[in-house]
């Protein structure tokens, strides 16, 4: 059967913001990626200020507001630019970053589909991510490469995108846990420590990384 009717058992006005992701609810549901079907989606605001979790306390945090996109490839580490409104892939296996986001390489199996959106009246600027849903062996993949040379210098791998962000922090965990892992063996470059896309995980050493890189 190629078509199929659809019924519903609310009136279409009372549904709609269900099927809009940019409404408010929607970018809490799918902040820190949600299953959706066959894809995976994000949904993030952008926003100079934010807070994090130092000690016990919650404080502001205001980020740069100039944060690159970077991704490796063939001719090493290019900026990968945010046009409004129009789709860039990140192709599967492709390293990429966003500075003072995530501090680290983050490598995925599928495809990554990023599209920015300007700010609308009082409502900030959005980046929509979606992505297929990982099967089988499909891992996620989170990496440091030396600054200087490009050397891998640590890698860590997770299979449960369920568990994806705590497979990420404790990546970035292990990752700053041993200081040789930021100095690079071929060209003995001392590279920064690491720290989560989830701000409120933020040790003191790795809230200071985040500005740095």
């Amino acid at each position: 059967m190629l078509y199929q009717d659809i019924a519903l058992t609310t009136p279409l006005e009372d549904t709609l913001d269900q099927w809009n992701l940019l409404a408010d609810d929607a970018i809490r549901q799918f902040f820190g990626f949600k299953g959706t079907g066959d894809n995976i989606i994000g949904i993030r605001n952008i926003e100079r200020a934010t807070v994090a979790q130092l000690g016990e306390k919650t404080v502001p945090v205001a980020l740069p507001a100039i944060r690159k996109n970077y991704e490796i490839g063939p001719q090493g580490v290019v900026e990968v630019p945010r046009i409004p409104y129009s789709a860039h892939v990140t192709r599967a296996g492709t390293p990429h970053r966003t500075q003072h986001v995530f501090g680290y390489w983050h490598i995925n199996d599928k495809d990554e589909i990023i599209i920015p959106l300007p700010p609308d009246g009082d409502r900030p600027g959005r980046v929509l991510i979606i992505m297929g849903m990982p099967a089988g062996d499909e891992t996620d993949r989170f990496a440091w490469y030396c600054d200087k040379c490009l050397t891998l210098l640590f890698m860590r791998e997770s299979t449960n995108f369920d568990k994806f962000w705590a497979a990420e922090l404790a990546a970035v965990r292990d990752y700053n846990a041993d200081p040789e892992h930021q100095i690079c063996p071929t060209c003995g470059h001392h590279n920064p420590l690491a720290y989560s896309g989830m701000q409120q995980a933020d040790r003191p050493e790795e809230r200071e990384a985040r500005f740095l890189w």
